[in-house]
């Protein structure tokens, strides 16, 4: 049996595209003195916004890798490390959140089910 509802579904698929935004986050920080490397970013909101829209967060596509927007340097790499941790910083924020609400929904539904 399955307990699951849109907060839950939301809550975990944006754990998933923030894990996943960490690693490329990751990569990219570790790339960033490597000539002509080029920075990616992880895209997940807009497609559980267009999930939620239809009324359904477990439709969302998969979390999505884009190029970066950051214009290159002279050797042709557009990692900026600012840009880079003051992003870890914002998803970290948002996985905090996003822990908080899982749990403050299976705290209901525990307290529903007179766990």
């Amino acid at each position: 049996m399955e307990i699951s509802d849109r907060t839950i579904a939301s809550a975990e698929y944006a754990l998933g595209g923030l894990a996943r935004r960490a690693e490329v986050r990751a990569h990219n920080v570790a790339n960033a003195n490597t000539p002509g490397f080029r920075a990616q970013r992880v895209d997940f909101e807009s497609a559980l916004t267009s999930a939620l829209r239809s009324g359904d967060p477990r439709r969302a596509a998969a979390p999505a890798v884009v190029p970066g927007t950051d214009l290159p340097g002279a050797n042709g790499n557009s990692v900026s490390v600012e840009t880079e941790l003051v992003g870890m910083l914002r998803d970290n924020l948002l996985r905090d959140a996003m822990v908080n609400a899982f749990n403050t929904k299976a705290t209901l539904l525990r307290t529903a089910l007179g766990a």
